[in-house]
């Protein structure tokens, strides 16, 4: 008994002298044995300990604006001048937050171009995370016509990881310094799908149109017309246009038709093929059926697209004068790659406004360049321009229009598209990018507020280049595997 007492006696002297001689080691605090540390700041105590520790604007400049939008917002191009926005490193943060936007509708709505209130606030009151949030792309479709395109424009919506990086930045105030973003979010490389196919409410003044349902044959495509009688003995004016279509579309446009059409007015109310397809003859399959291809010598271009839906606006006071003469002659064409069938089926709806109602009467704007031949396996560029004079001939507006306002721009080409460019040009060789795109299923659409001004020493040059990887020759086309190079538009003179 003696001996335990004694060792016991001796452990709590050696432990005592250990508590009393040893000193625990501060944390950043200052407190011995305390457990904070700096986090990515330098903050004692922050929540800022991620694996990485670069900082998050570098990190949204580096991975987001310098890949995805320096290629248009770099100082000198038209898309800088246009958006007054440059988002070169030297420039971005400065330009963007905390500063009011050259779109005059975003600014009446509340909106900077980044906000510094941090929180939901600042996320609802930022007009960037408004422009490239493709997720809420219903909302910005339907509430905000006037705010343009989603970005980035001409290439593939930012990632889910991208945008959630940003949106994290903005609700933390969009800070220069610092880490107040995890840099794992770059991660995810999803990327955003547009929603379903939906049926269109009729608009309360205007017209719907209805095309199919109806079959696409596995590995098939199909393209059709769909002649409609005139509406209306009168002219219409359009302020709006609603196009959904189910997937496997590769566009619907549609179309009136020039005085020239004569004796080739097609049937109306029946589905015309262009080419015979394996689902009414198969050894005729991809030949044309040339006495319903001849009404689209006369075409006249009103409205389309190749997205899967549509919502376009025009802009305050403008509105599409269409003539009564012909009706519409409705264009649909799906291809379908899969090993099942496929429904397609399109809805569209005009909105039509009174002309007193009108500042400015638009017409089409429509150059086709359908004269040139793709050497088979080989990359070929395609120019052509088209000057002012020209234009003008291609149009509705008065032959001494003096000055073009062009407010949309968007391009159309099949499967070997590398990029599509559009060019503004003068007679004295001085030209300036306007558009590009290297999206040919869906290319945006461009809208250009204030519009692009054009005068008689200026025109618009098509810059294309396509890779036919195939081993025949390729010219211009109405199939999938020829080839197009066609600039649509609208536009309205003095």
């Amino acid at each position: 008994m003696a001996f335990e007492l004694i060792m016991k006696q001796i452990i709590i002297l050696i432990l005592f002298l250990l508590v009393g001689c040893t000193t625990n080691p501060e944390d950043c605090s200052g407190v011995a044995g305390g457990t904070k540390i700096e986090d990515c700041n330098g903050i004692c105590g922050g929540t800022a300990v991620f694996d990485e520790c670069e900082e998050t604007w570098d990190l949204i400049q580096e991975n987001i604006f310098t890949p995805n939008c320096v290629g248009c917002h770099e100082s000198g191009t038209y898309f800088a001048e246009v958006s007054g926005l440059v988002l070169t490193a030297d420039s971005a943060y400065l330009q963007l937050v905390d500063v009011p936007n050259k779109n005059i509708y975003a600014n009446d709505d509340g909106f900077v171009r980044v906000s510094s209130s941090g929180g939901i606030f600042g996320l609802s009151s930022s007009f960037l995370w408004e422009k490239i949030n493709v997720l809420n792309e219903e909302h910005f479709n339907s509430d905000h016509p006037y705010y343009g395109e989603l970005m980035p424009l001409g290439s593939y919506s930012l990632t889910n990881g991208q945008l959630a990086l940003i949106e994290k930045w903005i609700r933390e105030g969009a800070p220069e310094q610092g880490v107040v973003a995890d840099p794992s979010l770059l991660r995810d490389t999803t990327v955003y799908k547009s929603p379903e196919f939906v049926e269109l409410e009729p608009p309360e003044s205007g017209y719907q149109f209805h095309l199919g349902p109806f079959d696409i044959l596995p590995q098939r495509e199909r393209e059709l017309l769909y002649y409609l009688l005139p509406q209306t003995t009168e002219d219409i004016f359009i302020e709006r246009v609603q196009i959904s279509m189910r997937p496997g579309s590769h566009h619907f446009i549609i179309y009136t038709f020039t005085d020239e059409i004569s004796i080739y007015l097609p049937e109306p109310n029946i589905i015309r093929n262009i080419y015979h397809d394996s689902q009414m003859d198969p050894e005729s399959a991809g030949f044309y059926i040339y006495e319903n291809i001849l009404p689209m010598l006369f075409h006249k271009f009103i409205a389309g697209t190749q997205w899967p839906s549509l919502d376009y606006h025009f802009p305050p006071g403008v509105g599409l004068r269409v003539k009564p003469n012909f009706g519409f002659d409705l264009n649909s064409h799906y291809v379908n790659n899969t090993d099942e069938a496929i429904v397609g089926e399109i809805f569209a709806n005009f909105h039509t406004v009174s002309e007193t109602n009108l500042d400015h009467v638009a017409e089409i704007l429509f150059l086709n360049n359908d004269e040139f031949s793709l050497p088979p396996s080989e990359v070929t560029t395609v120019e052509r321009t088209y000057m002012f004079n020209e234009i003008l001939e291609n149009s509705n507006l008065p032959e001494d229009a003096e000055i073009l306002h062009i407010f949309q721009l968007f391009s159309h080409a099949h499967k070997h598209l590398i990029q599509f460019d559009i060019e503004l040009v003068d007679n004295t060789n001085n030209s300036e990018l306007i558009y590009e795109t290297r999206d040919w299923e869906h290319p945006p659409i461009l809208e250009i507020n204030p519009p692009l001004t054009l005068i008689p020493n200026q025109g618009l040059k098509m810059v294309v280049t396509y890779d036919n990887w195939s081993d025949d020759t390729l010219k211009f086309g109405l199939l999938s595997e020829d080839e197009m190079m066609i600039i649509f538009g609208y536009m309205y003179t003095e």
